[in-house]
């Protein structure tokens, strides 16, 4: 079920509005919102020898630092441990080919940059983090395990950032610490990640793992992923979330796997070549949307193309509504268009609409283009579907 907005403000966050209160309270007459910001930001650099002593140093640099402080971290950087993101500061480079931070040979570390409440496994979330202009290398060939950028905040950003050949996941956002500690009183929402390429990954290129129903209402947008191990885009919970003008290509399982679809938006991506894998008896997803009942989802204005062969085995649903988990689904799919290989007889299918274990899925589908697929459109039992307005 998707988190209502009344528990979007982590619990942390009190003490800033206590703090408010109390001037207000002393005939300030000022009414502060959030956290009281510090009265001088100051730039911290972090400069790079391209050794061991990497880590350490722009981990001095984050710790010596204040709220509100920028951590500029100058590279080549070799990077053999994880380092702590502190709340409420911004983490940047000059340039993405300058700040290039790579992982050491048999590091083997579960993460290179992480929120420090993942770190230090507390059962709240980090907040109010900004992450720009870096390039991080997971360094595939020689570690094992690894995900280069770890999130577990709130109301963060993370723009322009370049991740290669992680041994993982490129990007995962957790709601569960290192290990394993899940969040209580406070909630994972209000983010961006934005604009940043993903590529080599050996899992998916961008990842949730939610177990917890706390991550919701983010935007992923304006980013190319490539050559995932397993899917490009993986949300255990996409409740709120905009998936939006990416570009996906090189996919071995799914492009886009949005479970717990609830007022999801999923707009103008460009994806090819997905299900590479071919495993025999697998159906792989173009964009795949399991709903959540009672509210409706949109998905806009896409472009799902197979431009190779297809895979000796294997079945390819281009766009799938794909189950309800509870109540009545409802989707608009509107503007869609979709190119096969025209090679897969029974094995490719357009548009697919089913509902599941859940009793009723109501699908407005207007305006897709489908071509070169065996089977243009599938509508399960007790699914409805019409034109629209």
């Amino acid at each position: 079920m998707h988190t209502t907005l009344g528990s979007k403000v982590p619990s942390r966050r009190l003490a800033s509005s206590l703090a408010a209160a109390t001037l207000i309270a002393g005939g300030l007459g000022v009414a502060l919102v959030g956290d009281v910001p510090p009265a001088h930001a100051a730039r911290v650099n972090a400069t790079c020898a391209n050794t061991t002593a990497d880590a350490g140093a722009i981990q001095g640099a984050i710790n010596s630092s204040q709220a509100g402080d920028e951590i500029v971290i100058k590279g080549p950087c070799l990077i053999n441990a994880t380092i702590k993101l502190l709340d409420d500061r911004t983490y940047r480079g000059d340039s993405r080919g300058g700040a290039v931070l790579t992982q050491a040979n048999g590091a083997n570390l579960p993460a290179m940059l992480a929120s420090d409440s993942w770190v230090d496994n507390v059962t709240w979330v980090s907040s109010n983090v900004r992450i720009e202009k870096l390039t991080l290398d997971g360094n595939r060939a020689a570690n094992t395990g690894t995900v280069p950028l770890m999130l577990r905040t709130w109301n963060s950003r993370v723009y322009d950032v370049e991740i290669r050949n992680a041994p993982s996941d490129g990007i995962r956002v957790s709601s569960l610490s290192s290990n394993g500690t899940h969040l209580t009183g406070s909630t994972m929402v209000n983010s961006v990640v934005s604009d940043v390429f993903i590529e080599n990954s050996g899992g998916a290129g961008f990842r949730v793992l939610d177990p917890d129903n706390q991550v919701t209402d983010w935007m992923l947008q304006r980013s190319w992923i490539s050559t995932s191990g397993t899917s490009a885009v993986d949300l255990d919970n996409s409740a709120g979330w905009v998936v939006s003008d990416l570009h996906l290509y090189g996919v071995r399982r799914h492009a886009i796997d949005a479970k717990r679809c609830f007022a999801t938006g999923i707009q103008n991506n460009y994806i090819e070549d997905f299900g590479l894998e071919g495993a025999s008896g697998t159906t792989y997803f173009g964009i795949r949307c399991t709903v959540q009942g009672d509210v409706t989802n949109t998905i806009l204005g896409n472009r799902v193309h197979q431009f190779a062969a297809l895979p000796a085995a294997g079945n390819f649903v281009y766009l799938g509504v794909d189950g309800v988990n509870y109540g009545t689904g409802q989707v608009a799919v509107t503007g869609n268009a979709i190119l096969g290989t025209g090679t897969g007889a029974g094995r490719e299918i357009g548009l697919s609409y089913q509902k599941g274990n859940g009793p009723a899925l109501r699908v407005t589908s207007t305006g897709n283009l489908v071509d070169k697929v065996g089977t243009t459109r599938s509508v399960g039992t007790g699914v409805t579907v019409t034109a629209g307005l």
